[in-house]
């Protein structure tokens, strides 16, 4: 098991569109930053809360595809929603792609400029 940061190339997934890392793996840990809605090149997708939460789900089951990991491996999830009032749609996507034994998961409003933003901590 490697001790080392290691930053996941993205194959598949959303590249990051400032300067981080989309994704990072340590050990049998990944880290996924925070996805807004957007299109495989990078651009913002526009749709309704639940097209967008579902996009944003899509994109983060890239990412751990290219860190050798899945949606069934996720530990942990943090969902932000830029309207509070999106909580339930928000919820009934989501439950659709975590049907058995769910992550942990926190879930906040903030003023963050797109309906939702997620980030993901799973294992290898």
């Amino acid at each position: 098991m490697s001790r080392r940061k290691e930053v996941v190339i993205m194959k598949s997934g959303v590249p990051s569109t400032g300067p981080y890392s989309r994704a990072v793996k340590f050990g049998e840990l990944v880290f996924v930053s925070g996805i807004s809605p957007r299109n495989r090149d990078g651009t913002k997708f526009k749709g309704t809360v639940e097209e967008e939460v579902a996009n944003v789900l899509e994109n983060i089951a890239r990412v751990l595809d290219d860190a050798g990991s899945s949606l069934e491996r996720v530990l942990k999830v943090t969902v932000i929603l830029g309207d509070e009032r999106d909580w339930e749609r928000m919820n009934s996507v989501y439950a659709k792609y975590f049907p058995k034994d769910p992550p942990a998961r926190t879930t906040f409003h903030s003023d963050i400029g797109a309906s939702v933003e997620m980030d993901a901590i799973a294992y290898v």
